[in-house]
């Protein structure tokens, strides 16, 4: 019995001490971000607004949902959703300052439906402190065939390019 007490005692002890040398995370848990993006749909340029939230599994790993609106002259009406996808990252750091890379799919829910779409995207951007910028392109397919305003059939596809602005305020727990 007491063998049992002192293997836990410096079991209790090895515990305590482990979890004071965690080193903190460096990234918070949720961030934000700002991003617009652009591109060319059936002839008809468009520009999108997004704001994101993202959660921070691990340095590699971030899942993004930004809700979204699409704009296009003398096209009616607005394409408004949300975007989820999930980020594989890579990055290097010195100090305060990094670069990043990051890859991955997603899904966009859109209203009017027609235009939900599975997406990939890619991008790069540095990173300073907790603020960061970022510019990629994102890959959509749509899940319905698009038609233009008298009923022809247009592509299923679309490539947007974008900037993001993120960081800044952020929650960690």
């Amino acid at each position: 019995m007491k063998i049992l007490l002192i293997i836990l005692f410096f079991f209790e002890a090895t515990l305590l001490q482990a979890q004071n040398l965690v080193v903190a995370k460096e990234t918070p848990f949720f961030d934000f971000d700002i991003s617009g993006s652009s591109g060319n749909y059936n002839g008809k340029t468009y520009t999108e607004i997004h704001l994101g939230i993202n959660m921070n599994f691990a340095e590699w790993l971030v899942w993004r949902n930004a809700a979204f609106k699409r704009t296009s002259p003398g096209v009616e009406p607005d394409l408004t959703g949300i975007d989820s996808s999930l980020r594989f990252v890579l990055s290097t750091k010195v100090q305060e300052a990094g670069i990043k890379i990051f890859a991955g799919p997603g899904y966009r829910w859109a209203a009017p439906s027609e235009k939900n779409a599975l997406f990939g995207e890619a991008g790069a951007g540095i990173q300073l402190g907790r603020f960061g910028a970022s510019s990629g392109l994102r890959y959509l397919r749509y899940d319905k065939p698009q038609s233009n305003s008298i009923g022809e059939a247009t592509k299923q596809e679309d490539l947007t390019y974008f900037i993001t602005i993120a960081g800044g305020a952020g929650l960690s727990f």
